[in-house]
């Protein structure tokens, strides 16, 4: 009898999982970027093991478009087409296994190159999600526009993340070892970012990049931003969320104000952090501040966030207007008021007294 119920119990906890695997019907974009250099050998198996167990032989579905980006000091062309068939997801499956950690240097900023020059037109709806692995070791070749002699992100590569940001898609950077720049990647791109110790076991790995599948959905963002006399306001907008299971907390760094192209200007004064909760739409208000200055202007804002969740889009146009309130008009107003009073009442005094000289002098010259 015991044996029966554990049988069926067993069941249906495949039959839950069938139903959960099964769940997703749109067809999705994923962009798995993996560094496959050198510093990167010990971890290799564990990352390709993550990968297949857990991404392509969970969460892949047929309509599917995969693109696969290995890197070191160049990048690879491997696999980059629709999952239409059983065949194309061993393809797949095959490319993965093959990788190793062979190669010399860490080209970061070239595989986001390769990334941008690579992804085929697929269907405008379709989400996107890219998953970059990494330890995070800048050390690119002489030769890479990316290169720094001390391993720094250029102004090139920072330029390069820029453009990626502005393209809506969900971006999880995972770090591997606590010793790397991989966290400064995930500010760059406005990533969300999960970090394990070096030798992370699959298991591991698949505990930082939960719910990979989750989204933040900013709408009803305020185009346009009016700041009063003490250049003061809060940037109003609704957050969606959806394929969560659980309450997350979403933790922005810096919200920048991007004016005349270049020009960046932080204009959250602290840490800003909030909960949303699962499958719910949450208001948001996030109070910001301006340096001071004279003329409204159009820009955009860029969110960065600090933690494991970011949101989509992190870019967004914005106007700038600075406007007097009316609390302020009212209270230069009342001060002009007062200000001729007083003059007023001193004239008075000051004719009263002169009158009263000159009818003294009048007497006593009588």
């Amino acid at each position: 009898m015991i044996k029966k119920a554990i049988f069926i119990s067993f069941l249906l906890i495949l039959s839950f999982s069938s139903i959960f695997a099964d769940e997703r019907t749109e067809n999705i974009d994923i962009y798995l970027v993996l560094d496959k250099s050198l510093s990167m050998v010990e971890e290799i198996n564990s990352v390709k093991q993550y990968v297949i167990e857990n991404i392509i032989d969970k969460i892949v579905i047929m309509g599917d478009y995969f693109l696969l980006i290995p890197f070191y000091g160049t990048t690879d062309n491997t696999f980059n087409d629709y999952i239409n068939s059983n065949q194309k997801l061993e393809e797949l499956r095959n490319d993965v296994l093959n990788l190793k950690a062979d190669g010399r240097f860490t080209d970061i900023g070239n595989a986001l190159d390769k990334l941008g020059e690579n992804i085929k037109p697929t269907n405008k709806s379709n989400r996107k999600y890219m998953l970059l692995i990494t330890d995070g070791k800048q050390e690119a070749p002489k030769n890479s526009p990316y290169y720094s002699p001390d391993g720094t992100f250029n102004h090139k590569f920072l330029e390069n993340t820029k453009e990626i940001q502005k393209k809506g898609w969900k971006i999880v950077v995972l770090g591997i070892g606590t010793n790397t720049a991989a966290q400064e990647i995930a500010r760059e791109l406005s990533a969300g970012y999960r970090e394990v110790p070096e030798n992370a076991n699959s298991t591991e790995i698949n505990k930082a990049v939960d719910s990979l599948l989750g989204t933040f959905s900013v709408s009803e963002i305020d185009s346009i931003i009016t700041f009063g006399n003490n250049y003061k306001t809060n940037l109003n907008f609704k957050l969606e969320s959806k394929n969560y299971d659980s309450l997350e907390e979403i933790r922005i760094s810096q919200v920048r104000l991007i004016k005349d192209g270049n020009i960046e200007i932080n204009i959250l004064k602290e840490p800003f952090a909030f909960s949303v909760e699962p499958e719910s739409i949450t208001n948001v208000s996030i109070p910001v501040e301006l340096p001071e200055f004279n003329k409204d202007f159009h820009g955009s804002i860029v969110f960065v966030f600090e933690g494991k969740n970011s949101f989509t889009p992190a870019v967004n146009p914005v106007s700038i207007e600075h406007k007097t309130s009316l609390t302020f008009l009212f209270f230069i107003l009342i001060t002009i008021i007062v200000i001729f009073i007083i003059i007023f009442y001193i004239g008075r005094v000051i004719h009263r007294k002169k009158l009263e000289k000159e009818d003294n002098k009048y007497e006593a010259s009588h």
